[in-house]
């Protein structure tokens, strides 16, 4: 989906993209509710632009990572976080392996996007609900962020009902 709230965001994904792309040989995955928006529709701004990467990036690779990005005019926000700023706009980084690990979901069998030449994996909404699930058992997430991540389940419950009619009255 074309993304209209959430439009510079995206652009910024798409910028770091296209570095990881070119230096490290990365399709990074977009994620959270940027990646979950594309997917299933805006239904309100996203906080910040979160990307999976492999864990080698956030770790053996982690001052090459700030590099880059420092060269794309970010500064380093929340080392332990993996945050970046540009302009009140964060960037945060997460480790692609964590998806198997806590929601059985195989980064390498990923949808891969290209758009402007930048390749980017993404969720399908059927793994982001498996995502949003595994999120609402870290009490520390839903003491900072309250009932968002309930209501996208509801979000993407209600997308995949009207995706399942939709189906099944096209096959009549």
């Amino acid at each position: 989906m074309v993304l209209k709230i959430n439009k510079n965001k995206f652009e910024i994904f798409l910028e770091v993209a296209k570095e990881l792309n070119s230096r490290f040989n990365v399709a990074p995955i977009i994620f959270c509710s940027l990646g979950l928006y594309r997917r299933i529709g805006e239904f309100g701004k996203s906080n910040d632009v979160d990307i999976l990467v492999p864990s080698s990036l956030v770790n053996e690779k982690w001052s090459e990572l700030i590099k880059l990005m420092q060269n794309l005019t970010f500064k380093l926000y929340n080392e332990k976080e993996h945050e970046f700023i540009r302009k009140k706009e964060i960037v945060a980084f997460g480790k692609q392996e964590d998806l198997v690990k806590n929601c059985k979901i195989n980064s390498g069998f990923l949808e891969i996007s290209n758009i402007k030449k930048v390749k980017f994996r993404q969720l399908l909404p059927e793994q982001y609900l498996l995502v949003y699930r595994f999120m609402l058992r870290d009490n520390y997430r839903q003491e900072k962020r309250g009932n968002a991540d309930k209501k996208k389940i509801m979000l993407i419950e209600k997308y995949l009902q009207k995706a399942t009619k939709a189906k099944t009255f096209s096959r009549s």
